[in-house]
């Protein structure tokens, strides 16, 4: 999860340099050399219990102290209203659960926090649909792909290919290929894609 979240915030800031730690000793050491403009962490990292409310607010309450004029962003599998509504409180500019994110997402988590000071991002269960990943695929077909599996009922495909344009940068109708070409790509390899 870290390389891909590494690569999210790349193709949202292009020029940044981007810095992992695995633990939260090796992210107080890298505060302490380095003046961060934006942390990006799981608050269950490793030595700390995940599911203890207390921990995670304890991980992001040193983060938040050590670097208080960064913009910090959580991401999580925890996926609580009520969690996020306390990081918020702490400081923190986005709580995203990891099931929310999606190929090129984090600019348009930027954007959100740059107008409105918070972005959440939640997914709820029930709403939840499956996926379908295949090695055919090229990225591109498969995030046009999984769109289409997401979108709630009563939307339109043209709709879907007008938010996958401004999402991607395309224009509609490359959207429309891209999923045309995905969805014969499955066939071809015998696995239709029964809900699409």
């Amino acid at each position: 999860m870290r390389l891909a979240l590494v690569q999210e915030v790349q193709t949202a800031i292009p020029d940044c340099v981007v810095h992992a730690a695995s633990n939260l000793e090796t992210a107080v050491d890298l505060i302490a050399k380095i003046a961060f403009e934006m942390i990006v962490v799981d608050p269950g990292l490793p030595g700390h219990e995940p599911g203890s409310a207390k921990d995670r607010l304890k991980v992001i309450a040193t983060l938040q102290e050590l670097c208080p004029t960064a913009i910090h962003i959580v991401v999580t599998s925890a996926d609580s209203q009520k969690e996020g509504e306390e990081f918020r409180k702490l400081g923190v500019a986005a709580y995203i659960s990891k099931n929310h994110l999606r190929p090129r997402s984090m600019g348009a988590i930027l954007d959100e926090i740059a107008e409105n000071g918070f972005s959440i991002g939640l997914v709820h269960p029930l709403g939840m649909k499956s996926e379908i990943y295949h090695a055919a695929l090229s990225g591109r077909e498969q995030e046009v792909l999984a769109s289409m599996l997401q979108t709630p009922s009563g939307i339109s495909r043209r709709q879907v290919y007008e938010q996958l344009a401004e999402r991607m940068n395309i224009d509609p109708a490359s959207a429309e290929r891209y999923y045309k070409r995905a969805k014969a790509k499955l066939l071809k390899y015998g696995h239709p894609p029964t809900a699409i």
